[in-house]
């Protein structure tokens, strides 16, 4: 199992590295925020019900999230049908280098690239094959970060992406691509040194396990799914 997550960990390790290096190169307080996050999850299974007996969820999730100078990661948990579960870990990171189109006064543009980590899994008292699935995927997109005041500013991001995913059932390896799209309000100093980050994030993210160097034949239409998620966080800034 953690053979099967070490390129999982190893891209999860060079976002946070990245976060890391950015806090050390720009000396700014106010860039980590951390708080809690709930979600509206369509999650749908797109594969052969022949098959495989996938399992589809949609309705509310809730976690965690947290916001660094070049990274966002998330953890949402939700419980249904009475013993089903679903969990959901992501992180996105701009990873260097990043091109800066035009620096105004109070205004940046930039094409950032970025990487996606994310594993999902889902499983239930009543089924019989639990399905674990990672992916790992890179993209470039827009970001656009404008000062309103003194203590306010609004970011908006968004990118495509595409990689690899896996299961860890079978052996299977195949596709993925997402689109991920952000919307960030920061103020600081709401509480004493203490600010306030409100955000709202889409993701849309096909799940498409469609290989196995074992059951090859099987696998192909087993393993397909498709993830529609809208979350809102609400994070202390430090």
């Amino acid at each position: 199992m953690w053979m099967n997550r070490a390129p999982l960990l190893a891209v999860l390790f060079v976002l946070v590295s990245a976060d890391v290096v950015a806090q050390e190169e720009l000396f700014e307080s106010g860039m980590h925020s951390a708080g809690l996050s709930v979600g509206i999850i369509d999650h749908r299974y797109t594969g052969n019900e022949e098959i495989a007996r996938g399992i589809s969820y949609q309705g509310p999730a809730f976690g965690l999230s947290y916001t660094g100078p070049q990274l966002r990661a998330t953890g949402l948990f939700a419980r249904f049908d009475g013993g089903h579960t679903l969990v959901n870990l992501s992180g996105i990171g701009w990873l260097l280098p990043s091109f800066t189109l035009k620096r105004l006064e109070n205004t940046i543009l930039a094409v950032p690239i970025g990487a996606l980590a994310a594993w999902q899994r889902t499983s239930g008292g009543d089924d019989q094959a639990p399905l674990g699935t990672q992916a790992i995927l890179l993209g470039a997109g827009g970001v656009l970060e404008h000062q309103l005041g003194s203590r306010t500013e609004i970011k908006l991001r968004a990118m495509p992406l595409a990689g690899f995913t896996s299961a860890e059932v079978g052996n299977a390896l195949g596709l993925s691509w997402a689109a991920d799209a952000e919307a960030r309000l920061e103020v600081d100093d709401v509480f004493s040194s203490l600010g306030l980050t409100i955000s709202y994030i889409f993701r849309y993210q096909v799940w498409n396990v469609n290989g196995s160097r074992t059951f090859s034949s099987v696998v192909d239409e087993a393993y397909d799914y498709a993830t529609n998620m809208h979350v809102i966080s609400v994070e202390l800034k430090f």
